[in-house]
């Protein structure tokens, strides 16, 4: 295992202490000991500090400002699966003992030996990391029925349904493509709760929220030992699968250093964790997703022929909301309800004019933009009345007749003066929105700000 990907599963440890020699010596001891360290003065720093990575929160006792029992009741709130101990130079048992009530892990009294420190938090570590896999687990195995109604006005939604049945029935690996916002997501467990395997775990993993060395450990899991960090045996995702169905979103952004041992797991239904040598036997049904064009990147050995041929057994291609506009009352609806079941209180509706232009849109974030654009709407609106004014919506954005689009013609322009239309009339059409527009063209954000540099538009977008 090299050291890149071992050095994401380090430890992350907090130290607050307004003494700046206890501070100094208690980083050294944890770093030394392979803990990766950050450092506060006072409890009102910690927090600011804060975050979910953080395994473990070391807080004395009295501080200036906010004392470490204060911070460590905010902490046990906003991060309950952050470890704390609390140390304080005077070893009064009635602090012990509310700071144990608190939510405490372990009381240390200063001074304190440098093992003795190491070995308090490592446990605090292991017990942390062990409340997160069993919360992990839990959300997979006990993860209930989508909620998300897929409306079924439109032909080609019910053509969808229809095949989407269909593929339940089977148990062959499938591929889903579409447009990001499309609903991808709900028809992989619409997939798996009307099969065979409903009862088994339907285990979710994003291949481009991770960040790339932490896919194959979260992939395959790994055992104690195989790198710095790795105190103890962890099973991967698809480990966790078994016996239900393991969902691969976005998986033409799987590295392609990983791709061959997915071909493999595929194909043997068979996986070793990171570091370990006994092979585990696994059976999940695999199901993929991605709004990229992967015959494509496999044409460009962006991606392995061999696996793009392995996943590509039953496809199943996501219309985009534009196709569906028969759908989008129904869907607005649905979406309200869960908004107002949320939020409580009464469900907002949209008044005539707003259905209209909602039915106008072309929607180049599908779904999901119109799941924000009623968010935003149901907060802000009068009397639970959703108008035009509410929706914040782009006239820009309004679908024009095909025929104004194809009024000037492309040839005789060089590629680069057709990059440079393409980009300008898609800003336009999401009215200045440059994430938005870079979801249109199955581009990065950062994609979008290179190409207005090269074209010099930053001065008229």
């Amino acid at each position: 295992m090299n050291r890149t990907r071992s050095q994401e599963y380090v430890v992350s440890v907090l130290i607050a202490d307004d003494e700046s020699v206890s501070r100094k010596l208690f980083s050294r001891y944890l770093e030394i000991a392979g803990f990766k360290v950050m450092t506060a003065r006072n409890g009102e720093e910690a927090l600011a500090k804060m975050t979910p990575e953080i395994r473990v929160a070391v807080l004395d006792l009295n501080m200036p400002g906010m004392g470490g029992l204060e911070c460590l009741k905010q902490i046990r709130q906003e991060f309950p699966l952050t470890e704390v101990l609390i140390i304080s130079g005077v070893g009064q048992i009635n602090d012990a003992v509310a700071a144990m009530k608190a939510g405490a892990c372990e009381f240390v009294t200063k001074p304190c030996e440098n093992d003795d420190l190491v070995a308090r938090v490592r446990q605090a570590a292991r017990a942390s990391n062990l409340s997160r896999d069993n919360q992990q687990l839990r959300h997979a195995v006990q993860q209930p029925i989508s909620a998300s109604r897929f409306a079924i006005s439109s032909e080609s939604a019910k053509t969808l349904m229809q095949r989407v049945v269909k593929l339940a029935e089977l148990d062959s690996t499938v591929l889903l493509t579409g447009e990001s916002g499309t609903g991808k997501t709900t028809i992989a467990r619409m997939i798996h709760d009307q099969g065979s395997r409903s009862a088994g775990p339907f285990i979710s993993v994003n291949c481009a929220s991770l960040p790339r060395d932490l896919i194959e450990a979260e992939l395959f899991g790994f055992v104690k030992g195989a790198f710095q960090g790795a105190t103890e045996d962890r099973p991967g995702r698809a480990e966790i699968a078994d016996g239900g169905t393991l969902f691969l979103d976005e998986i033409g952004d799987l590295p392609l250093e990983l791709q061959p041992k997915l071909l493999t797991f595929l194909q043997d239904s068979i996986l070793k964790r990171i570091g370990g040598n006994r092979e585990i036997k696994v059976d999940v049904r695999l199901i993929t997703a991605t709004h990229q064009d992967l015959e494509e990147m496999s044409s460009q050995r962006r991606f392995r022929p061999d696996l793009y041929y392995r996943l590509n057994v039953l496809h199943l291609g996501i219309p985009p909301l534009r196709e569906r506009r028969k759908d989008i009352l129904e869907m607005a609806g649905s979406i309200l309800e869960r908004i107002q079941s949320r939020r409580g209180g009464d469900k907002a509706s949209l008044d005539a004019t707003a259905i209209q232009l909602l039915q106008q849109l072309d929607w180049p974030g599908n779904i999901r933009e119109l799941e924000n654009v009623l968010e935003r709407a149901s907060a802000f609106c009068d009397d639970g009345q959703i108008t035009v004014a509410d929706l914040e919506v782009k006239p820009t954005a309004v679908s024009q007749p095909q025929e104004a689009s194809m009024n000037t013609s492309l040839a005789g322009l060089t590629l680069k003066e057709i990059e440079k239309r393409a980009l300008i009339e898609t800003l336009e059409a999401n009215g200045g929105n440059k994430a938005m527009a870079a979801r249109v063209l199955g581009i990065s954000e950062k994609s979008i700000y290179n190409k207005l540099r090269r074209f010099d538009l930053f001065k008229t977008k």
